[in-house]
């Protein structure tokens, strides 16, 4: 059984950064709903180092979240941590037009 997904909440100097872990599938949905309220910074950093597997309902997720934050409320979307799998993942799905990779 792969864990089931869950997120951290913590605050830069100028941005805020959420730690997911665990499964992004359609379990996550609720969780999502739950992480954008808690978004307040202009910027906002993705870890998903501790991320396994993001199935084709996560990305659907993942879109339609970063879509939200980028144009709907302005807020600079980026990625870290990802595996070689995602990269190429967000790569095919165009989630890397929604947000950018920093190292």
């Amino acid at each position: 059984m792969e864990p089931t997904f869950s997120f951290a909440c913590s605050k830069g100097s100028d941005h805020q950064l959420i730690n997911l872990s665990g499964t992004i599938d359609a379990q996550a949905e609720p969780h999502f709903e739950e992480l954008q309220k808690q978004i307040s910074s202009a910027s906002v950093i993705f870890d998903f180092s501790k991320v396994g597997r993001v199935n084709s309902m996560g990305i659907a997720l993942l879109l339609r979240c970063f879509k939200r934050l980028g144009s709907e409320r302005s807020i600079n979307v980026q990625l870290q941590g990802l595996s070689q799998m995602n990269t190429m993942l967000f790569k095919m799905s165009g989630l890397f037009l929604l947000a950018k990779e920093v190292r």
